[in-house]
């Protein structure tokens, strides 16, 4: 391998100058015992020390380019824990090619809900905290509204009214049968209690209008309490993302207060251009990466393909639904959405086929110098790079057309730190533990 050719002329110009120093302490041709690199009888001990040192810290790079040794980069536990190495088996799989579109991350369309006051008043209090998770119908604070309290007393003044004039017509109609009113005292009480019903029905209205729910009306007229109390309840179950209230700020029925948002499933939007709306379709897979967390992937499906292109920027909206039960994704996240389109068919030699190719993680494929290595585990803390040949590559993975057997382990998280390793080695400094 010829990771370290560069090191042979820095070697052979150390082995040079150690020349000088051997004729000091050796008789007989120096330089022949620096091209043999092995001592000479009689050159001593320091002799044999330097022969040791060029050994221990040149050997591998001496004889690399007759392929003598093979490189391995040895860490100490502590290093080894500080690098968090993870390793995955190489496979023969299919290439899968995708197309990487810039996206973003939001709430679904059903899954996130602005709590407004819908009443004019008060903000009085508020009963949750920001990021806590909420039940539908939770109440998330309490408003107090004079026009309300002014709008449930007439409703239930109305409603005792109606209550009222409904019974006496109900005697009314049961003395007239009997002979005892006269008929024109009983349309007197039916007209009452049109009239009375006419009145509740506006004041139940009213209430509408002030947003209360049927079942809060019914609990109004039940319990005969008329506080100018009001709830801002939680439409949905989810997570609090927004307090926008104070506690005693005047608002008005419209006023944004709470946002409430699901983020166990989000969207994540991409605009493909037209030119590569032909390769997207509904239910292909497509796998995200955001910035903040470059260690994770999520997966989804599209979802929605957009039926009109925007005139000014010639895009298609595509949508892709994401589960994310464990909240990781934030809406607003810029992210990468890269489509699985189709499966590489394309090879360097005739006949082969994508099948037969080994696939492994871009992540696990590092470049030193003009070559392309992967890192093999070579017991407890030693790890060998190998050069591989590429072939041909997405933005998750790529092929490996030699170098690699299928089934061999290999460093994927954490190839970047050996390198780095490696790099240092390269440069005289040894082994950095």
């Amino acid at each position: 391998m010829k990771i370290r050719a560069l090191l042979l002329s820095g070697v052979a110009v150390s082995l040079l100058l150690g020349c000088p120093k051997k004729e000091e302490h050796a008789e007989g041709d120096g330089h022949e015992h620096a091209q043999e690199k092995k001592p000479q009888a009689g050159t001593g001990t320091e002799g044999k020390k330097e022969g040791e040192e060029h050994e221990g810290e040149h050997g591998e790079e001496g004889h690399g380019e007759e392929g003598g040794h093979e490189e391995v980069i040895q860490l100490t536990p502590e290093a080894l824990r500080s690098a968090e190495l993870k390793t995955e088996e190489a496979r023969r799989k299919p290439l899968v090619m995708g197309l990487s579109v810039p996206a973003r991350v939001a709430f679904t369309q059903d899954g996130v809900a602005q709590v407004a006051a819908r009443v004019p008043g008060r903000l009085a209090s508020i009963e949750v905290q920001l990021g806590q998770r909420v039940k539908k119908d939770q109440v998330l604070g309490y408003l107090e509204s004079p026009e309300l309290g002014q709008a449930r007393a007439d409703y239930l003044s109305a409603a005792t009214k109606a209550g009222v004039a409904e019974e006496n017509f109900r005697r009314e109609k049961e003395l007239l049968a009997k002979g005892i009113s006269s008929e024109r005292e009983m349309r007197e009480a039916e007209s009452a209690f049109v009239t009375a019903q006419a009145e509740r029905n506006a004041a139940d209205g009213r209430l509408h209008a002030l947003g209360l729910a049927d079942a809060e009306i019914t609990a109004l007229r039940n319990n005969e309490h008329y506080s100018s109390r009001f709830p801002a309840r939680s439409p949905l179950e989810g997570t609090v993302v927004e307090v926008l209230g104070t506690v005693g700020q005047a608002v008005e029925g419209t006023t944004h207060l709470f946002t409430v948002g699901d983020l166990s499933r989000l969207w994540v939007l991409l605009d493909v251009s037209e030119t590569q709306l032909a390769a997207v379709k509904q239910g292909q897979p497509v796998s995200i990466t955001v910035p903040a967390l470059p260690e994770r992937r999520f997966e989804g499906k599209v979802e929605y393909v957009g039926a009109v292109v925007s005139e000014r920027t010639r895009t298609i909206p595509v949508r892709v639904a994401v589960p994310n039960q464990d909240g990781t994704l934030k809406p607003g996240m810029f992210a990468t959405a890269e489509v699985a389109t189709t499966t590489a068919t394309t090879a360097s030699d005739a006949g082969e086929v994508p099948s037969g190719r080994v696939v492994v993680p871009r992540e696990a494929v590092q470049k030193v110098g003009a070559e392309s290595v992967v890192f093999v585990p070579a017991g407890e803390g030693r790890f060998k790079p190998v050069e591989v040949k590429l072939g041909e590559s997405s933005a998750r993975e790529v092929e490996l057309l030699s170098g690699i057997e299928p089934g061999t382990q290999i460093v994927t998280q954490g190839a970047f730190i050996l390198k780095s390793e490696l790099s240092k080695e390269s440069m005289g400094e040894g082994h950095s533990h």
